[in-house]
């Protein structure tokens, strides 16, 4: 048995090999046509927009992934239905959840992947690129603007801040965090902070200190604040979006932005997003090897191909609505990042128990 669960495998996995580098190379090609006047205009050294790139990769992974996985499956599965192994298998014996038992390890474990990329590689990448994009760009229009701004600074302190103006330097509804290992060691709650004669001034607020005994609090009306290595002119490099930010530090920027009294449920939906996303690789397998277990010797190569082209639309097109959605409210976060899954979740399922065993 292990040498037919290989032989599934190792069809599944060549095509999602060439697929996953032709999705890389045309996301790569089509964004530099696009933005090659930007990199001549502003002096990008060759090396640098290959780096700039390079960082791009974790990104593009993620977001190909279930339409890499969907190719494959059907490819894959379907190749080998409409040579009539498929049937060859069910004569043997085989169950047709049986046959397609590699396919769903395999998607699993890309999903796992998946989390890990958009986790652990995507914010740093993501982030390096911003840096990048500052660092040539001087004449980039900013916006005057920042809200919900989530820092840390050089000494590793939680800086939070609801709303930033650029032009006057100042900022509402501050709070600034020092932890020693995992336990808050002190906190700075302040109304009002501004940038004057090169340092930090916080206003209307409260000192805490936490240990052993439990709580010190004492009010200030104005509280010096220069250990830090945010500045105005270099804060908007400091600011993570969503993107750029780990599961974990998403997760404490929307507590902050709840304890601040702000709406956290636009950034919820980002956050369940970042674990539905890479699990629609399972998701999509299992439509697409059930769908494609069905097909004949009169499906060729093109229908299996549109029909990937298809399901891709429909599949990201309920995705970005049901996020838009979410972020305006009109859904429930967790219900707006996995509403795509659940529907190709129950297609797939229905198709699967419904498909010839």
């Amino acid at each position: 048995m292990l040498i037919l669960d290989r032989y599934i495998a190792r069809k599944f996995l060549l095509i999602l090999f060439f697929a996953i580098m032709a999705f890389i190379a045309v996301f790569i090609i089509v964004d530099l046509i696009e933005n090659l006047d930007k990199f001549i205009n502003n002096a990008y050294p060759t090396r640098v927009v290959f780096e700039f790139y390079l960082y791009y990769i974790p990104f593009i992974l993620v977001l190909v992934f279930p339409v890499a996985t969907l190719i494959s499956a059907l490819f894959s599965i379907g190749g080998m239905a409409r040579q009539n192994e498929i049937v060859a298998m069910k004569a043997a014996g085989l169950s047709l959840y049986r046959i397609l038992f590699p396919l769903f390890v395999i998607s699993i474990l890309l999903s796992t992947v998946a989390i890990g990329i958009a986790n652990y590689l995507v914010p740093g990448a993501t982030q390096r690129q911003s840096e990048i994009h500052d660092e040539y760009e001087k004449n980039r229009p900013r916006s005057r603007r920042l809200d919900n701004i989530y820092i840390r600074d050089e000494q590793d302190r939680r800086i939070s801040i609801r709303y930033y103006n650029i032009d006057s330097n100042t900022g509402h509804i501050v709070s600034v965090r020092e932890f020693e290992g995992n336990r808050l060691k002190s906190r700075i709650d302040a109304k009002r902070i501004s940038w004057k004669d090169s340092l930090w001034i916080l206003q209307d607020g409260f000192t805490r200190s936490f240990d052993e005994i439990g709580e010190t609090a004492v009010p200030f009306t104005k509280y010096y604040f220069n250990q830090t290595s945010m500045h105005p002119e270099n804060i908007s490099r400091f600011v993570k979006r969503p993107e750029e930010m780990s599961f974990s530090e998403l997760r404490d920027f929307i507590k902050d932005v709840k304890h601040n009294g702000g709406d956290p449920d636009r950034w919820k939906v980002d956050l369940y997003l970042k674990i539905a996303l890479p699990f629609a690789n399972f998701i999509i397998v299992l439509f697409g090897a059930s769908l494609s277990a069905g097909q004949t010797r009169r499906s060729g190569a093109a229908m299996g191909f549109g029909i990937s082209l298809m399901v891709t639309f429909i599949y990201f097109g309920i995705l970005t609505t049901a996020q838009a959605m979410g972020h305006n409210g009109r859904l429930p976060p967790l219900l707006a990042a996995w509403f795509a899954n659940i529907i190709f979740g129950v297609i797939g399922i229905t198709v699967l128990i419904k498909a010839r065993k």
